[in-house]
Formats: structure tokens, C-alpha cells, sequence
């Protein structure tokens, strides 16, 4: 892409911000020969960098705090549950989808949460940013309940033979000194693609991609909740036409 269209997709970047981190080679921007000069070509990538560093840049850090927080290969994250009225679920997602550091999102059935949002947060402000947006936006009628997670104690996968047809967020209370060992055994059932030891009255999170209902029944009432240390589970399954993650 053009500079043009990335200047056009991060409000208030400025051209010198963006040629400054190619100077400084945190993006490397293809370079296409023409005539007299050679044109850059921004790749996807790139954009989220730059966006990255400009919302870090813009809240008082460094750049090189900026590229670091944005690389760090072991970043905390957290599990946001937000109200939000089926009125504005369209604009909550596509709002969430412009903030680089909320890794998927999904509107989901649940009596006390409307939208779940998975953020990776190198920084504290991170989550911060991300309810400002949606407050400043009025989206948001009521407190969300947040669960962070620290680096350790979780692992992802993809899903079996490719996306499935029901997914799930379910919330899994267990003794404190069993959250690893719970973390570790829920990997060796099919369905559940990814998990994470929390902190707060939750104690894991797993998300379940299965075929159908019926799959979920058995993998959250036999499979779950047959495991020895589980002391209970809450379920909020996603609406299938309203999620995305990110690279999808």
C-alpha cells in the first residue's frame, strides 16, 4: 500500500512519523523502482506496526519503548467481557478491530456480558486505551469485568481440520495450585484450541471450537466438568457472524 492509504488508516499520523521509523529500520517498506525514483510499498505489517507505535507514542513512550513493548515475544494479555446493548455489536467490533494491541473478538450470548475481546498487553495502558475508545464512543452500558493473564501458564493451537461451526469462551474455577496442571490437561481434548490461567475469582479460560451444539454439550458437561479439580464453569458461546481475529 501507499503512504497515502497508511497516513489515511492511523488518525493523526504524521508523514515524517512514518519516514523517521523507516529511517530508523523499524519498518522496512518494499521498494518499487520507477523512473526516476523508487516508491515505497507498505505491507500489512507494516501498517500495524506503525499504528502500534503512534498509539504508544501518543500516550508519553518512546518510540524504542514503543517497538519494544510492540516485539516482545512474552507479553501479558487479558480477557475484556463488555455489555454492550445488539444495537451497537457491529460498531463495538469493528472499533475493537482498529486497536492493534486486541488480538480476536466475538459478540457472545451471556447474561452478563455482551462482547468478549482477547488484548495482548505489553503495557498497562493497553486496556485502559481500549475502554477509553469505547466509552468515548458510548458503546459501552456498564462495567466490563476484566481477567488478565500473565505470559506463562496458557498455550493456543489451531483449530482441528480448520474453523468449526460453534465456538465458546468458557470460564473454569479450580484450586490455585491446579491451574497449571488443568491448563496442560484441557490441551489433550479436541475442541478446545486454546487456554490461560487468569487472575481473579476465575481461575482458567478455554476457547472451544466444535461442529455443533451437541459437541459442546459433551466437551463443557462430561469432558470439563468430569475433570477432578473443576469446581465450575460458566459458558458464553459466540455468535457465529460476529467475531473476527486478527489476521482473519
Amino acid at each position: 500500500m501507499r503512504l497515502r492509504e497508511i497516513l489515511q488508516s492511523v488518525p493523526g499520523l504524521e508523514k515524517r512519523f512514518v519516514h523517521y521509523l523507516e529511517g530508523q529500520g523499524y519498518i522496512r517498506p518494499a521498494k518499487l523502482q520507477k523512473t526516476r525514483i523508487a516508491r515505497r510499498d507498505y505491507s500489512q505489517a507494516d501498517l500495524e506496526r506503525v499504528r502500534g507505535i503512534w498509539t504508544y507514542y501518543q500516550r508519553g513512550i518512546s518510540i524504542q519503548r514503543a517497538f519494544e513493548l510492540l516485539t516482545r515475544a512474552d507479553a501479558e494479555g487479558a480477557y475484556v467481557f463488555f455489555p454492550i446493548a445488539n444495537a451497537q455489536w457491529d460498531a463495538a467490533l469493528e472499533l475493537l478491530h482498529d486497536l492493534p494491541n486486541v488480538v480476536e473478538a466475538s459478540a457472545v450470548y451471556g447474561e452478563s456480558a455482551d462482547v468478549v475481546a482477547h488484548l495482548r498487553v505489553p503495557h498497562a495502558t493497553d486496556i485502559y486505551g481500549v475502554l477509553d475508545r469505547l466509552l468515548a464512543a458510548s458503546i459501552m452500558g456498564g462495567l466490563p469485568q476484566i481477567m488478565r493473564h500473565g505470559p506463562g501458564a496458557s498455550w493456543a493451537k489451531e483449530s482441528e481440520n480448520g474453523p468449526r461451526m460453534v465456538r465458546a469462551w468458557v470460564l473454569i474455577k479450580v484450586p490455585a495450585k491446579q491451574i497449571g496442571g488443568l491448563v496442560e490437561e484441557l490441551r489433550a481434548l479436541p475442541g478446545i484450541v486454546e487456554a490461560t490461567g487468569i487472575y481473579g475469582e476465575t481461575d482458567v479460560i478455554a476457547k472451544i471450537e466444535v461442529d455443533d451444539p451437541a459437541a459442546l454439550d459433551d466437551l463443557v458437561i462430561r469432558r470439563i466438568q468430569g475433570i477432578q479439580a473443576v469446581e465450575s464453569t460458566r459458558t458464553f458461546i459466540g455468535i457465529g457472524s460476529l467475531h473476527w481475529a486478527r489476521g482473519t
